[in-house]
Parts: structure tokens; sequence; C-alpha cells
């Protein structure tokens, strides 16, 4: 599935739902992720959003199940941390390429 230039809707168990902005696919242990960013202030994380917000990033396991594909949250605290890196260090080699 083709994620690029995409919101994604994440509906919760309670029926919550919450809009995203996708940032990227990272792969780690034969295993890809999306890190998606929330686009409501409210729902970033933090207790005062505003410009020095650290507004945290939701990562998403994609499984396969024949020709669909789907995202599950992350239960693994290890394995949360392992995307998490993986997506910090692509972020630092497209900041590279850029310098270039």
């Amino acid at each position: 599935m083709d994620y690029e230039n995409e919101i994604i809707e994440l509906t919760g168990e309670n029926g919550d739902s919450i809009k995203c902005e996708y940032l990227d696919t990272v792969l780690v242990d034969d295993s890809e992720y999306v890190v998606l960013l929330p686009l409501d202030e409210e729902d970033c994380g933090c207790d005062a959003c505003d410009d020095e917000c650290g507004a945290e990033v939701i990562i998403m396991k994609i499984e396969k199940n024949g020709d669909d594909e789907y995202l599950v949250p992350v239960e693994d605290d290890d394995e949360l941390e392992r995307a998490f890196e993986a997506f910090q260090e692509q972020i630092e080699e497209y900041d590279e390429d850029d310098d270039i």
C-alpha cells in the first residue's frame, strides 16, 4: 500500500478516531512499521501544545493477510523502541542526503 502524502484515520477500541499524517515507513527485523504524526494538537500527547511541543509520533506495524494490509498497534516496548530508532536513523540519513 502506498501511504505517501496521505492522511490516515485511526480508530481505537473505544471508537475514538484520530487523524494522522503519514511520515515514513521503516523496516526492522523483516517487519514494516508506519510512522504517523497526529494532526490534532490535543492528541499530540503533551500538556502544553506550543512551538516547543515535542509532538509524539504513532508507530503502527504493517500486517499482511494475502493482498490486504492493515495497521496494528505495537504492544511490545522493545519492538516499539527499535522501530522508533530506525525512524530516527532514517531521518538522519535524509538530512545528510539533503546536505549534499
